[in-house]
C-alpha cells in the first residue's frame, strides 16, 4: 500500500511539473512572439519616419534656396535706394520686385508618420531611447517653424501685396517677373503683355515707407533662413538615427 500511494504522488508530481512547464512555455512563446510583433511594427514605422523626413529635407532644401533669392534680391534693392549706390535700371527694379511678388507655399515638412507615432501612442515602441527622445521634440520644432512661416505669410498678404497694390502697378512688374525664385524650373508669374504707359516703380522704392517694409522682410527672411538651417540640420541627424536603427 505505501509503495503504491509513493508512486501515485511522484506521478502526480510529474503531470503537475509537465502542467507548470507546459504553462511557462506558452507564456515565453507568446512573449516572443509579441516581441517579433513589435520589431516588425517598429520597423514598419522606422521606414515610413525615414520616408517621411526625406520628403521634409528635401522640402526644406527649397524653401531655403526661394528665401535665398528673395533675400539677396531684397539686399540689392535696399542697397540701391538706402546706401547711396548706383541707381538701378527700371527693368532690374521691377524684375526685383517681381520675386517679392512671390511666397513659399511648397516647403512644409511631411508630418504623416511622426503625427500617428507621437500622437497615437505608439512612441514607446522605438527602442532606440536616443531617437525616441529626438522623434518627442519634433513637435515643437515644427510648430516653431510654422509659426515662423505664418509670420512670412501674414506679413506678405498683410503688408507687401497691399502696398504694391496700391502704389505701384502690378502689370508692369509681372511683365518683367524672373521664374520663381531659387528654382530653375520655368514656372513663372510672367504675363505678356504690351503696357501702353511706365510706372515709376524707382520713386515707390526709394519712398521711407517702402524702405521700411523692405528691411521688415528682410528681418523675416533672416529668420526663416535660421530656421531652416535649424531644421537641415536636425532632419540630417534624424535621418542617419532612422537609418542606423534599420
Amino acid at each position: 500500500m505505501k509503495n503504491t500511494r509513493r508512486i501515485a504522488w511522484a506521478r502526480t508530481g510529474v503531470e503537475a511539473a509537465a502542467i507548470v512547464g507546459s504553462i511557462l512555455l506558452a507564456f515565453a512563446i507568446d512573449a516572443w512572439w509579441q516581441e517579433r510583433g513589435e520589431q516588425t511594427r517598429e520597423r514598419e514605422i522606422l521606414v515610413a519616419l525615414l520616408d517621411d523626413f526625406r520628403k521634409s529635407k528635401a522640402s526644406i532644401e527649397a524653401g531655403r534656396n526661394f528665401h535665398l533669392d528673395v533675400q539677396r534680391s531684397n539686399r540689392r534693392l535696399l542697397r540701391s535706394v538706402a546706401s547711396g549706390a548706383e541707381p538701378l535700371a527700371d527693368a532690374e527694379v521691377n524684375r526685383i520686385l517681381g520675386d517679392l511678388t512671390w511666397w513659399d507655399s511648397q516647403s512644409r515638412f511631411s508630418t504623416g508618420a511622426l503625427n500617428s507615432l507621437v500622437f497615437g501612442g505608439e512612441l514607446s515602441i522605438i527602442g532606440d531611447d536616443a531617437l525616441r527622445q529626438t522623434l518627442a521634440d519634433w513637435p515643437s520644432e515644427i510648430q516653431r517653424a510654422e509659426a515662423l512661416r505664418e509670420q512670412d505669410y501674414d506679413f506678405f498678404f498683410e503688408v507687401m501685396m497691399p502696398y504694391l497694390r496700391e502704389h505701384g502697378y502690378l502689370p508692369e512688374i509681372s511683365a518683367v517677373s524672373a521664374p520663381k525664385p531659387g528654382s530653375s524650373e520655368e514656372e513663372s508669374t510672367l504675363i505678356e503683355l504690351e503696357l501702353e504707359r511706365d510706372f515709376d516703380h524707382a520713386a515707390m522704392v526709394a519712398t521711407p515707407e517702402f524702405q521700411n517694409i523692405l528691411v521688415q522682410k528682410y528681418w523675416i527672411q533672416d529668420d526663416m533662413l535660421r530656421a531652416f538651417d535649424r531644421a537641415e540640420t536636425l532632419l540630417d541627424a534624424t535621418i542617419d538615427r532612422i537609418e542606423s536603427n534599420l
